[in-house]
C-alpha cells in the first residue's frame, strides 16, 4: 500500500475526511470505454466513496462489463434512453453521499482526484469547488487551470463574470455539495440538448454562499474519444439559443441581467456558419443560404450591447457583408484551423 493511501486511511479514521463522495457516471453505448473510467475510480486514494453507473439505455454490452466488476462501492442503474441530462438526474435521485462529482464513461480520472478535491473543499469551507482539467489530445495535453481564489456571500455576485468564465462549461472536475442540489431542487434540464452543464453550474453557483478554485488537475478530458467538434448537429443554432433562453431566466430569478448575453448571441451566429461547413451537412449551398438569411435577420433584430474588441467587429461583419460572404469568410477560418495542430485546434472550440 502506498504512502498516500495509508495518509488517507489513517485521515479517514480519525473522521477529518469521513465524507462519503459519489461520483456519477452516465454511459450509453460506452462498451469500449467504461471499464478504464471504473478502474481508474478504483484506484482512487480516497476509499470512502460510491460511484454510480447510470446505463441511458445502451444497446451494447456495457451493462454486462460493469456488472462484471462485482465491487460493493459500485451501483449500476438500467434505465430507458433519455439523454445524458436525464442519466446524471437519475444519479443526483440516487446518490447517497454528501458530495458529489461526475465522470464522463470516455474520458479518465487520475488516483488523486477525488482526495484532492474533497481536501481543498474541506480546507476552504466551501460549497463548491471549481478544480482544473487536463485535456489529452493525440499529439499533446493541454492543462485547463482556474487559479486559486475564494469567494465567499456577497463576493460571488460581484465577481460572478470572471467565475462563470473560469472552467463552468462542464461538470467534471467539480465537487458539489448534494443537500444543496436537493433542498434548491437543482437539475439538469432535460430539454436542453447544449448547454446543460452551464446552466446546472449557473443554478448551483447562485445557490451556493461560498466557491473555491483549485489550481491543480484532477481530471483528464480525453479530446480524442470525442467526436461532438466533428459532425454536423442537425437545428444546432436552435439548441444554443434555447439555452440562452434559458440562462436568462436564471439571471432574471435571481434579479441580475446575463453579462455574457451580446457575447453568445455572436458566437452562436458564427458556430452555425462552421457547423453547415462540416462533411455530414445535409443542405446544398442555396439551403446554407436561405439558412444564414433568416439567422441574420433574426440576429439583428436584437441590438447587442456591451460588445468589445473581436466580438464588436464580428458583429459589423454581420451587419455590413451577406450572408456569402460571411459563409466564405468561415471557410477561410475553417481551412487556417485544419492547418494547425490539434492541440491548437482544441484551444480554439
Amino acid at each position: 500500500m502506498n504512502k498516500i493511501l495509508n495518509c488517507t486511511l489513517k485521515r479517514e479514521k480519525k473522521g477529518k475526511f469521513c465524507l462519503k463522495v459519489s461520483v456519477i457516471i452516465p454511459a450509453y453505448n460506452a462498451e469500449n470505454t467504461i471499464s478504464s473510467v471504473i478502474e481508474d475510480l478504483l484506484r482512487q486514494n480516497f476509499l470512502n466513496m460510491e460511484i454510480i453507473v447510470v446505463d441511458d439505455g445502451s444497446t451494447d454490452n456495457t451493462a454486462a462489463i460493469v456488472r462484471s466488476f462485482n465491487e460493493k462501492n459500485i451501483r449500476f442503474i438500467k434505465k430507458e434512453n433519455g439523454g445524458v441530462s436525464s442519466a446524471r438526474n437519475r444519479g443526483i435521485q440516487e446518490a447517497n453521499g454528501e458530495y458529489l462529482m461526475f465522470a464522463d464513461a470516455d474520458d479518465g480520472c487520475p488516483p488523486e482526484m477525488v482526495q484532492l478535491a474533497v481536501e481543498a473543499l474541506e480546507k476552504q469551507k466551501v460549497d463548491y469547488l471549481i478544480a482544473g482539467y487536463t485535456k489529452v489530445y493525440k499529439d499533446k495535453t493541454v492543462k485547463s487551470l482556474p487559479g486559486s481564489v475564494v469567494f465567499f456571500g456577497d463576493e460571488i455576485r460581484n465577481n460572478l463574470s470572471s467565475i462563470l468564465s473560469n472552467n463552468l462549461n462542464c461538470v467534471y472536475a467539480k465537487v458539489y455539495k448534494l443537500d444543496i442540489l436537493r433542498k434548491h431542487h437543482i437539475k439538469f434540464d432535460e430539454k436542453l440538448p447544449l448547454g446543460e452543464d452551464f446552466n446546472f453550474n449557473l443554478e448551483y453557483l447562485l445557490c451556493a454562499n461560498s466557491v473555491a478554485y483549485l489550481n491543480k488537475s484532477v481530471y483528464k478530458y480525453l479530446a480524442f474519444n470525442s467526436v461532438a467538434t466533428t459532425m454536423y448537429r442537425e437545428n444546432m443554432h436552435l439548441h444554443r439559443m434555447l439555452s440562452l433562453e434559458k440562462m436568462n431566466n436564471t439571471f432574471a430569478r435571481n434579479g441580475l441581467v446575463n453579462p455574457f448575453e451580446g457575447t453568445l448571441r455572436i458566437k452562436i451566429f458564427y458556430a452555425e456558419i462552421f457547423n453547415l461547413q462540416k462533411k455530414m451537412c445535409p443542405y446544398s449551398y442555396c439551403k446554407k443560404m436561405k439558412i444564414l438569411k433568416n439567422m441574420k435577420a433574426e440576429y439583428l433584430r436584437e441590438s447587442d450591447k456591451n460588445l468589445s474588441g473581436i466580438y464588436k467587429v464580428l458583429r459589423l461583419m454581420v451587419k455590413m457583408l451577406p450572408v456569402w460572404a460571411l459563409y466564405t469568410f468561415g471557410l477561410c477560418v475553417q481551412t487556417i484551423m485544419n492547418i494547425l495542430p490539434e492541440r491548437i485546434r482544441g484551444l480554439s472550440v
